[in-house]
């Protein structure tokens, strides 16, 4: 009696099934020790667990929130408990810049902080971010000259002009003053104004005319900068 396709498609299956059983599993499993279906098994059940955390991430958004505003809470406590010196503390999420001395605010002011955004060309690649950190003023200076960077004209579209060329000059830019952080990071003023209180800079830390002036006159070189 001849058997039909699907029973015979089902045997060499089942056989060649029962082959790697035996020529493969068996001999693998007794020499080595590992049960390849348990493992298989066990990858399994590690795949789902990780999906379902990936999951429930997004419920655990409110609690990272407070965490991050108890650490920033304590930051700043940290930075007032040691010192009764005049230090400056830069709060970027609240584009905030305040001038204290301990525990008292001698003056607060509305800035702008880096827009958080990139740029890349031709494998290079900036970030604008204002950097978090305890930095320090290296210097000021008064009616400064900005020295135009290269991401400055290829974010306008334009070609990229020599090391020395004047066009990479530009006065005014920068406000009257200019206290230097180092690292390419200033607080100075700007023509802009009305942005103030808005993240659009490229790491810089932007402040009024009024405040900044304030600032130059007040904080002298070596003053501690807190960015939190």
């Amino acid at each position: 009696m001849s058997l039909s396709p699907v029973k015979s498609i089902g045997i060499v299956v089942l056989s060649a099934m029962v082959m790697v059983w035996a020529e493969f599993y068996l001999p693998v499993r007794e020499s080595a020790g590992l049960d390849i279906f348990s493992l298989a098994f066990q990858m399994s059940r590690t795949r789902a667990r990780t999906m379902k955390m990936r999951l429930e991430m997004p419920k655990f958004g409110p609690e990272i929130e407070e965490l991050t505003g108890a650490v920033k809470q304590l930051s700043e406590q940290f930075a007032t408990a040691f010192t009764n010196e005049l230090y400056i503390v830069v709060i970027p999420n609240g584009n905030r810049l305040d001038l204290r001395r301990g525990q008292k605010v001698i003056l607060e002011a509305a800035i702008s902080t880096g827009k958080n955004d990139t740029l890349t060309y031709r494998g290079q690649k900036w970030i604008f971010q204002t950097p978090r950190g305890i930095m320090t003023v290296i210097r000021k200076k008064k009616d400064p000259v900005w020295i135009k960077p290269d991401w400055a004209f290829l974010e306008k579209g334009e070609t990229i002009p020599p090391l020395n060329s004047p066009l990479r000059r530009d006065k005014g830019v920068l406000g009257a003053y200019m206290l230097d952080l180092g690292g390419g990071v200033m607080i100075h003023g700007t023509p802009q104004e009305n942005l103030l209180g808005r993240s659009v800079t490229h790491g810089c830390i932007r402040v009024g005319r009024e405040d900044l002036k304030v600032f130059y006159d007040s904080v002298p070189v070596g003053t501690k900068v807190f960015i939190f």
